[in-house]
């Protein structure tokens, strides 16, 4: 599986610190799955002329 770095602001960081038992990474995992699906579906109902 690819990896991806991800730079964050420290205050970002911080408050994500104050809530360890959340999976971050299992987080953005879901969360560009659904952007990419999203994007995919725009993009194909944008040559269709639906959009």
């Amino acid at each position: 599986m690819p990896t991806l770095t991800v730079s964050i602001p420290k205050e970002l960081k911080k408050k994500m610190d104050e809530c360890p038992e959340v999976n971050w990474p299992e987080v953005l995992k879901i969360r560009l799955k659904k952007r990419a699906e999203a994007l995919l579906k725009f993009e194909q109902m944008r040559k269709r002329g639906e959009i």
